[in-house]
């Protein structure tokens, strides 16, 4: 083989290899361009479903008030004998989440009931007048006004519990007209949203039921 023979060949094996090393970094190029994407896929789709879930909870929350206004005495909510209008039946049994997976709201030391108790009032203990959170109402947020009206994969519960300062010592009996809200939307890949409430039956002038006044609403740590 000649000397220019063998520099043709050692070009050839040089281009080869610079060739091999640009694919390489253009396969590299593509498939970090192709995660990036995939990844904002992904936080954009969390950030709906959070925004989701909260005006979900919101909702939820509100749709028990309204209830609340037509209950002549929350000692009944209070006690677990009233509940909401808005309920999807028995509230102790497993419940199919309509984004997937299963959740049991009451009343066992796995259900959810339990896991507000432990966290709901913040790790307080106020003795007899320690508010014990009752289911008050529960179903899939599409059921508001029907899946044809409300498309949504989430599914709301809502707790309502007596407000430890009315000093009575009984957890299931309103003595000052307010009460506090808990209601928690659950949805896909389990997202989770809650928000919290403390609502005061209105007085009228004459002393007749005047509605329910909102003192306080935020979201909270489920």
């Amino acid at each position: 083989m000649t000397r220019a023979a063998r520099q043709i060949r050692g070009e050839r094996g040089t281009a080869l290899f610079l060739a091999i090393m640009l694919v390489t970094m253009l396969a590299a190029i593509g498939s970090a361009a192709i995660l990036a994407s995939h990844t904002e896929t992904l936080i954009s789709a969390s950030f709906r479903q959070g925004r989701e879930a909260r005006y979900v909870a919101d909702g939820g929350v509100s749709r028990a008030i309204a209830d609340l206004a037509g209950l002549p005495d929350w000692s009944a909510a209070l006690s677990g004998l009233a509940t909401s209008t808005f309920v999807d039946g028995p509230p102790a049994a497993l419940k199919t989440l309509p984004g997937g997976g299963t959740a049991l709201l009451c009343c066992s030391a796995s259900s959810l009931t339990a896991s507000l108790q432990l966290r709901g009032n913040g790790g307080g203990d106020w003795g007899p007048n320690t508010p014990q959170w009752k289911i008050y109402g529960w179903g899939r947020a599409s059921a508001w006004r029907g899946e044809d009206q409300i498309q949504s994969a989430f599914y709301v519960a809502v707790w309502v519990a007596d407000d430890a300062g009315d000093g009575d010592g009984d957890p299931a009996r309103d003595s000052n007209g307010t009460v506090v809200l808990n209601g928690v939307a659950l949805g896909p890949r389990g997202t989770r949203r809650a928000v919290q409430a403390v609502v005061q039956r209105a007085v009228s002038v004459g002393g007749a039921p005047g509605g329910v006044r909102l003192r306080s609403w935020r979201e909270s740590r489920w």
